[in-house]
């Protein structure tokens, strides 16, 4: 039974479903507080209730809409629980608990577990009940569990009132997130701390607790860590209070811990807090390392770029002192080449993430291409469609093709008569999606590339062909030019794609490169 079939009821709110998502997303604490399964169940039919509420069916089904097992215990179910038809015994506890104003509990000593479960009511209307699912007896839990179970529960009864979670806090930061093995402080409502698990104990000794936590403000005990002399982070200190539901994160020399703080209260009264906590430091540490070599690469690309721009400059210089116009072609061609791979470093540079942005590249490129190659007469360029960002292993080989094809177009097909270079771009899915084992890892999708011109076209001597990563090679038509080969060469083997070229529909030549977009190499 998915959450459409309670946003579907006419009574609940836009504002009670957003409510239920921020439920579903931390139900993990409770299932790890509680040391059981937690679940969210409905039931398949309802009747009117007082007030035109609606309430389950005398005899109704309950389904669960939601199932989330322990990492600190062993779960109660082997499969998952997602939309099953809860058995009938226990359905008829859930359809009682879904009236009832606090934690109803349902001891099944055949099955040896017990379930605590309480409805979650937000604007007066019951969306669900929430129940926890764990091993029956509680005289044999320790110090330990007991508070774990103590702070389910009062999680459980916030729940009921929706006063958990709490709205409008921040998402949780990306990685480093606190969960409740990492670490469980207990606050008492004075703000003191009550109970810390062991890993707890040890995270915040990293970051410079004094030996007695217990008993202490967290704040005190962390005094040595806090910053002295600059402006205290309110957000910080709320958190270690225990009165503030947010995120924050301590560091002490180069340990660093997050915490999360969940302030408990109960019909206004404030009971306390629980506050997660991870030790960091490690990640911390991997991340300024990964910063550094982001840093090193993109200075990297940045100085072989400088590099290659001046071997252009260089063979710009020698191709003004060249003294035949088949030598000056050469070096133009040469230093457009060049000038590719040197843009394309430059883009890298730029894109730390190792993707880059193609549409951005191509965009000056083109323009850039078109000017190096040599024409008596005037060329326009077009540019259709996108490339989207695109792999790194695959832009410089991608770039250089279209190099050459554009060079061709205007070298051989624009150059006394002039005219339009358009280039189109489209990703669509693979006609045959490679496997995973196939090649680097397997591609769903691919991209198609079209170069088309309008000016002389093809001699009629010259062969229409295509070359393919998938073609016997003694089909293929044989590269004749420096430019032909070096398109082979990067089609067949960097990009394991085709190229295929002929005349265009109203004239001039079209050349149509279709190149699978593997996933990044590792």
């Amino acid at each position: 039974m998915p959450l459409t079939a309670i946003q579907d009821r006419p009574e609940v709110s836009a504002r009670a479903i957003d409510h239920l998502h921020l439920l579903l997303g931390d139900l993990q604490i409770v299932a790890d507080l509680g040391m059981g399964d937690v679940m969210l169940s409905a039931p398949g039919e309802y009747t009117r209730g007082p007030a035109e509420s609606r309430r389950p069916a005398v005899g109704a089904s309950m389904n669960v809409i939601a199932h989330t097992r322990p990492g600190t215990a062993q779960t109660a179910y082997v499969e998952d629980q997602l939309g099953r038809e809860i058995e009938a015994g226990l359905s008829d506890f859930l359809r009682e608990a879904w009236v009832q104003p606090t934690v109803s509990v349902y001891r099944d000593r055949n099955a040896r577990r017990q379930v605590f479960a309480v409805p979650v009511t937000f604007e007066s209307v019951t969306l669900a009940v929430l129940s926890l699912h764990a091993e029956l007896g509680d005289a044999r839990l320790s110090g330990w569990d007991l508070t774990y179970r103590d702070s389910a529960m009062d999680l459980m009864r916030m729940a009921h009132t929706c006063a958990w979670p709490a709205e409008g806090i921040p998402q949780a930061p990306g990685r480093g997130a606190p969960r409740v093995d990492d670490g469980v402080i207990r606050l008492t409502a004075d703000d003191r701390v009550r109970f810390m698990s062991p890993n707890a104990v040890s995270a915040v000794n990293r970051v410079g607790a004094g030996p007695q936590v217990l008993g202490e403000f967290l704040t005190d005990a962390l005094a040595t860590a806090l910053p002295v002399g600059k402006q205290v982070d309110e957000v910080l200190m709320g958190v270690l209070r225990g009165r503030m539901a947010d995120y924050a994160e301590l560091r002490h020399g180069r340990a660093a811990v997050t915490f999360r703080s969940i302030p408990l209260k109960l019909g206004g009264d404030h009971l306390g807090a629980v506050i997660l906590c991870r030790d960091v430091s490690e990640l911390r540490r991997r991340e300024r390392e990964l910063d550094s070599k982001d840093a090193t690469i993109r200075e990297t690309h940045h100085r072989v770029k400088n590099s290659l721009q001046t071997v252009s400059a260089m063979l710009r210089m020698q191709g003004r002192r060249a003294g035949s116009e088949e030598a000056k072609r050469g070096l133009a061609q040469a230093m457009g080449r060049v000038e590719t791979v040197a843009m394309v470093h430059d883009a890298f540079s730029k894109t730390p993430e190792g993707a880059v942005d193609f549409d951005t590249y191509i965009a000056r490129q083109l323009r850039t291409i078109v000017d190096l190659a040599i024409a008596d007469a005037r060329v326009g360029t077009v540019l259709n469609g996108r490339f989207g960002e695109l792999p790194g292993h695959i832009v410089t080989p991608l770039a250089l093709v279209l190099n050459e094809v554009v060079t061709n177009a205007v070298e051989h097909g624009l150059a006394e008569r002039g005219g339009t270079v358009t280039v189109t771009a489209t990703r669509r899915p693979c006609a045959q999606p490679l496997p995973e084992d196939a090649g680097q890892g397997g591609a769903s999708e691919e991209l198609v590339v079209t170069v088309e011109d309008d000016g002389a076209g093809l001699p009629d001597d010259f062969p229409l062909g295509r070359w393919a990563a998938d073609q016997d090679s003694a089909e293929s038509t044989r590269p004749k030019g420096l430019g032909s080969r070096i398109v082979r060469n990067l089609v067949l083997g960097e990009l394991d794609g085709s190229i295929t070229w002929g005349p265009g529909e109203k004239g001039g030549t079209i050349v149509e490169t279709i190149v699978p977009l593997y996933a990044e190499p590792e």
